[in-house]
């Protein structure tokens, strides 16, 4: 098993440790610091409590899941409501953060090593051998 732990950043103690069944790829937390989401090299994404340590959400879509490279990031939009995904199956993906279902897919030239909402939440970018921005309807 693998661990990540939440650390208190003022004091340095630690809060709680969240056992993972595969290294940790990514690990962000939201604009209001109550969530922290994280990808493995399982190729799941978890949406966690940042108060409790308690797994909220795991992003499932059986079909995508099987058929999704290994996530390499992952970021919540700046309102919070929708996660997005990148991979190395040369997708992006944007995810309903409460309900964990697929919203809309983005395939890219590559594979894909980075990505982010803008503040606006209006476009995403994505980064891999090249950069590609990606307009949202709102």
């Amino acid at each position: 098993l693998e661990e990540l732990r939440l650390w208190n950043a003022k004091n340095g103690t630690l809060l709680f440790t969240i056992e993972h069944t595969h290294e940790v790829t990514c690990c962000v937390f939201s604009t209001d610091s109550k969530r922290f989401i994280t990808a493995s090299l399982d190729k799941k994404v978890r949406i966690w409590c940042a108060a409790t340590g308690e797994r909220q959400l795991t992003l499932r879509n059986a079909n995508i899941i099987n058929d999704m490279g290994l996530v390499t990031c992952c970021c919540f939009s700046h309102n919070g409501q929708y996660i997005l995904t990148s991979s190395e199956d040369k997708t992006a993906r944007i995810w309903h953060a409460v309900t964990g279902t697929s919203r809309r897919t983005f395939r890219h030239e590559g594979a894909i090593s980075s990505c982010s909402f803008t503040a606006d939440d209006r476009f995403i970018i994505t980064v891999g051998t090249s950069v590609q921005f990606w307009f949202i309807r709102t």
